[in-house]
């Protein structure tokens, strides 16, 4: 896939951006995942927590769950939404909805044992989160793994260090350990450190086949890219003339993410004129999805992809960026506006 041609394999004139509709009183949004293919994300109302949401139909549904109020969403995938819990206290719990024909069933996750749990992502039929214990005087109590499957307790996984999960096949699990990306081959296998020679931090944020789909940090400068087992296999993906880039979703052979000219403005301060894009593969092989947005939107990121049928479906956010003195040590990013959006293209046979 090269910029600008809609990649192989796609058909370059039914590419389409619909920003997604939020629901009444809510101003803004995200969209992390799909379940049963429909979109599912975030939004938030004006000095109000964010909120799980999703889009049967196209049309915005708040997440609900008897008995609480604040509820969260994660990566959904399948027939899953992974999620949590909030209350005011800071207590937080691991939640689920399944959608089981048109019925999404939503069900308790959290184990007590822990003081919070979370959960982050989902795929293969199982969910993953994260867990933390209860803190101990004196004592560092790392947050660890957990993995949910057939309605079973949480299996545990555990590293010598901070763990993260954000992606499972579920065979598989990946994420990082102390801020280094991590693949488990199985549950209660040793995990593979990932972390590249030579790169500050780095984690895996989506399995697709044997390819491991996540963001290396060079010099401080965010590196998408693609492992395949091994940290010497970590292939950078960001383009010429881009100087940072997250890879945050992959499959089928694609990854989606965002791009970015400079990692910081003149002030120091991170960037905002994100554009969202996919890439088949490679460094040279990626489409601006940024491109396909209709005015005011100037800015995106893409955090999700599937393959449906003949269709190619990838979500995110799309922003309106307004830039203060641009060029100067003043210089300043202003994001009034972020809405969830869907980017749909045809794959074609053969």
């Amino acid at each position: 896939m090269t910029q600008g041609n809609g990649g192989h394999g796609i058909d370059s004139t039914s590419w389409r951006a619909t920003i997604l509709p939020l629901p009444k009183r809510h101003s803004r949004g995200a969209a992390l995942g799909f379940c049963g293919g429909h979109v599912v994300g975030r939004v938030e109302a004006a000095r109000g927590p964010s909120r799980g949401c999703w889009w049967p139909g196209g049309k915005p549904e708040l997440l609900g769950l008897e008995g609480h109020k604040e509820l969260g969403a994660g990566r959904a995938a399948g027939d899953l939404i992974p999620g949590n819990w909030r209350k005011d206290s800071g207590d937080m719990g691991a939640v689920v909805w399944r959608l089981n024909g048109t019925l999404l069933e939503g069900r308790e996750l959290h184990d007590p044992a822990f003081a919070k749990t979370w959960a982050t992502g989902a795929g293969g039929g199982a969910v993953i989160g994260i867990g933390a214990r209860p803190s101990q005087p004196g004592k560092r109590t790392p947050n660890v793994g957990l993995m949910w499957r057939d309605g079973k307790d949480a299996a545990v996984i555990e590293a010598e260090g901070e763990v993260r999960l954000f992606a499972t096949d579920g065979v598989r699990v990946a994420g990082s350990i102390n801020g280094r990306a991590a693949l488990w081959p199985a549950i209660g296998a040793d995990p593979i450190d990932l972390s590249p020679a030579k790169m500050l931090m780095s984690e895996v944020e989506a399995l697709d086949g044997d390819s491991q789909v996540g963001t290396a940090f060079k010099s401080f400068c965010a590196r998408a890219g693609i492992w395949r087992g091994a940290a010497a296999t970590f292939s950078d993906l960001t383009p010429n003339g881009f100087q940072t880039s997250r890879a945050h979703g992959g499959a089928g052979g694609f990854q989606v993410g965002y791009v970015r000219v400079k990692e910081n403005t003149r002030n120091g301060t991170p960037g905002s004129d994100n554009r969202a894009v996919v890439w088949e593969g490679a460094a040279d092989r990626w489409f601006d999805l940024n491109a396909l947005l209709p005015a005011p939107y100037n800015a995106s990121i893409a955090l999700a992809v599937e393959i449906r049928g003949n269709e190619l479906r990838i979500c995110g956010s799309a922003s309106q960026l307004e830039v203060n003195d641009p060029g100067t040590p003043r210089e300043s990013h202003v994001v009034p506006v972020d809405h969830p959006v869907l980017w749909t293209a045809r794959i074609q046979p053969g």
